[in-house]
């Protein structure tokens, strides 16, 4: 679990309770401090019940050079990747671990991802491919695995080399290193972890910037061999239209069913997540998909 000295102390609580609800516990949880983490984040840390082992670096280094050098610090033969805003499922460790240990093949197994508007309480989703052959297809057009969902083998992520610094693209530039050495990617169809996200969630992920990273995330990959220059400028066309959009037309796309059609059970999510006079009502969110819906 990466955590930023920013983050929100309710946030961390919520999704280190989400971890102790797990039916099957990790043998640990190693969070890594990018920086010296605050004590209000110390507090939430050492009242939980979790087998936690805590790693902070001395200085701030951003999230590929983190995952760099503390992935290979976990001990175990699969890890999970692990967020600190984020809430899990009660079954979430024990379906990926399952999968995991039924396909000796797969390297990385992850689901589906569900997205709650920290403003407006809206819930949607990010869908993936579940067929093994579409998800190979989506690897050089979009990034096939909702990060905070997935599982791998320490061995086959090893094997691979590992995280590398790529800002923004960290996970997307492993997969397809993973990929490239035969390790099969998978996504189960199942909704079992929810993200926060809000106006500087999406604000990072448009403009010329966040552009200008992906233009560099390519030409390394075409240098690579890993993509295809024609895939690579396709793909980096097709999205520039949507990186410049003004935000109210880049915040529906991201809310919209385009991205997936949201689940119905969200029930376990509405349970988890802090109640105060400032959280949106969940619930009438969830009746609207009930309705709009209902052969999902």
């Amino acid at each position: 679990m990466p955590l930023a000295p920013s983050e929100r102390p309710e946030f961390l609580l919520t999704a280190l309770a989400s971890l102790e609800r797990q039916s099957l516990w990790a043998d640990e949880l190693l969070i890594a401090g990018d920086g010296p983490l605050p004590s209000s984040l110390h507090q939430v840390i050492g009242n939980t019940s979790l087998p936690i082992r805590l790693l902070e670096q001395p200085q701030p280094a951003g999230i590929g050079a983190l995952l760099q050098k503390v992935a290979p610090l976990c001990r175990g033969a699969l890890i999970l990747r692990i967020d600190s805003d984020d809430l899990y499922s009660r079954g979430h460790t024990a379906a990926v671990v399952a999968a995991l240990e039924t396909d000796p093949g797969a390297g990385v197994v992850g689901c589906q991802l569900i997205e709650v508007d920290e403003t407006s309480g809206r819930f949607s989703s990010r869908r993936t491919p579940t067929d093994p052959a579409e998800t190979k297809q989506w690897l050089s057009w979009r990034n096939p695995m909702n990060h905070q969902t997935v599982g791998m083998r320490r061995q086959a992520m090893l094997e691979s080399g590992g995280y590398r610094n790529c800002p923004g693209f960290e996970d997307w530039d492993l997969w397809l290193r993973m990929a490239a050495r035969g390790h099969r990617l998978i996504n189960l169809p199942l909704y079992n972890v929810a993200a926060r996200v809000n106006r500087q969630h999406r604000l990072r992920r448009r403009g010329w910037d966040y552009f200008r990273r992906e233009l560099s995330f390519y030409h390394r990959q075409v240098k690579e061999s890993s993509v295809s220059p024609s895939a690579a400028l396709l793909s980096l066309l097709s999205r520039l239209p949507m990186r410049l959009a003004p935000m109210p037309v880049f915040a529906w796309w991201m809310a919209s069913h385009w991205r997936g059609s949201p689940p119905l059970d969200t029930d376990w999510v509405a349970e988890l997540l802090v109640q105060d006079p400032e959280t949106p009502d969940l619930g009438k969110h969830k009746q609207r998909w009930d309705k709009e819906m209902p052969d999902h």
